[in-house]
């Protein structure tokens, strides 16, 4: 199994390590970005990059994640849209957390479904019009999985359950437990 991670200037890193750390042993992990090079993200943690957009086929993704951060210099770019929108015909999952669904929003892919976000509540309004904002943690419809941004242990238990990677529920609840240190 294959997961792609969209990497952009000043992403949060923070967001997505609890999924990233469910994911390690179960699948390869593969970054990209508009270009390949270092990006510097919310923390200033300097990272590089696998692969620039160009170089990702929708073919080869299992499962795709958008961390937080601020999308909005982004929203014109059009091969991202032509890749996200090739990854959800394609009925694999894409998990956005924070900022991250606002990329989704962009390439059209939010229209009549409920979400999750990180978005100050006015902005929210215009990036997310056509959609349901919802006061949830986590939201999955179909194979769109979105997050609030304080929501990074339930969005990554979300995510691994909706792979299947969990045994049952309970090992689900132990998960969710030891990330809020409730365990």
């Amino acid at each position: 199994m294959r997961t792609y991670v969209f990497l952009y200037n000043r992403f949060a890193d923070f967001e997505i390590t609890p999924l990233l750390l469910f994911l390690r042993e179960k699948t390869e992990i593969i970054t990209f970005s508009f270009e390949r090079g270092v990006l510097q993200s919310e923390g200033q943690l300097k990272v590089v990059a696998d692969k620039s957009i160009d170089d990702v086929d929708p073919n080869d993704v299992d499962l795709l994640i958008i961390p937080g951060g601020e999308p909005e210099p982004y929203k014109d770019r059009i091969e991202l849209h032509k890749l996200l929108k090739r990854i959800q015909q394609n009925g694999k999952p894409i998990a956005a957390i924070c900022g991250g669904p606002g990329f989704l929003a962009h390439a059209g892919l939010l229209k009549g479904l409920r979400i999750a976000h990180g978005y100050a509540s006015e902005e929210a309004e215009r990036v997310f019009e056509g959609s349901m904002i919802t006061d949830e943690d986590v939201v999955v419809e179909g194979n769109i999985i979105t997050a609030r941004g304080q929501a990074f242990a339930e969005f990554a238990v979300e995510v691994y359950r909706h792979l299947g990677f969990f045994q049952d529920e309970e090992e689900a609840t132990n998960a969710l437990a030891w990330l809020k240190n409730k365990r």
